[in-house]
């Protein structure tokens, strides 16, 4: 039976605050021409292929199943994201996704702890790791958590695109359900993460795209 708390923790409704972030494709939008659904599709797949499911998603496979600590998990995290819009956005979506916890009454001694360690600036702050946190304490299995996590983002990230674009509902749709095989793939393979030597990051046009975004002369989005 699927667990509903499963299911909350991983739509893209969760009160984190995504809505609000857009992780470059809004400048891809602006500036590179991305102002159609295969297009939209190409860099959210980018992006999910080479940057969430190899960096985030094994993170948060290691913090799962206790191959890391939250603590080093999260310093190299974020010495690989260079756009300071991205760490400023993965900050405040983990502080969010934790508080959310509490008002839910998810509640263990990791979650106060990585919660305390960001608010004190000892921990840069990586939404992966917070929702890493909610799984666990739910007791989600690695790959469950895993293509969870890459759904919500994916989700998240085609809400954007619908402003931006805009696109419409059935397109967004169309393009969630075209997404669902690879992201149960990048799960799998996310899953076969070992060390922190596994971690890796290569989504170089989305990475550039972050980096201009607080160029941009009118923005929607924060990040």
């Amino acid at each position: 039976m699927i667990d509903a708390r499963f299911l909350q923790l991983c739509d893209s409704a969760f009160p984190s605050g995504a809505f609000s972030q857009s992780f470059g494709l809004e400048t891809a939008v602006l500036e590179r021409g991305i102002t159609d659904a295969a297009a939209v599709r190409s860099w959210i797949a980018s992006y999910l292929e080479h940057a969430l499911a190899t960096l985030d998603a094994r993170a948060l496979v290691l913090g799962l199943r206790g191959a890391a600590s939250v603590a080093k998990l999260d310093a190299v995290m974020g010495a690989m994201v260079f756009a300071r819009d991205v760490r400023s956005a993965n900050r405040r979506l983990a502080r969010a996704t934790l508080e959310a916890y509490g008002a839910m009454g998810i509640a263990d001694d990791g979650i106060a702890a990585y919660r305390e360690a960001i608010v004190a600036g000892r921990a840069g702050g990586q939404h992966a790791l917070a929702c890493m946190l909610g799984y666990r304490a739910i007791g989600a299995s690695a790959e469950d958590a895993a293509c969870g996590y890459l759904s919500a983002a994916a989700a998240a990230l085609a809400a954007v695109a619908a402003r931006v674009v805009p696109l419409g509902q059935r397109d967004v749709g169309a393009l969630l359900w075209s997404l669902r095989e690879p992201i149960a793939a990048f799960a799998r393979s996310a899953c076969g993460a070992a060390t922190l030597d596994d971690l890796t990051s290569s989504a170089l046009a989305c990475e550039l795209d972050a980096l201009r975004h607080d160029r941009l002369e009118a923005r929607l989005f924060a990040s």
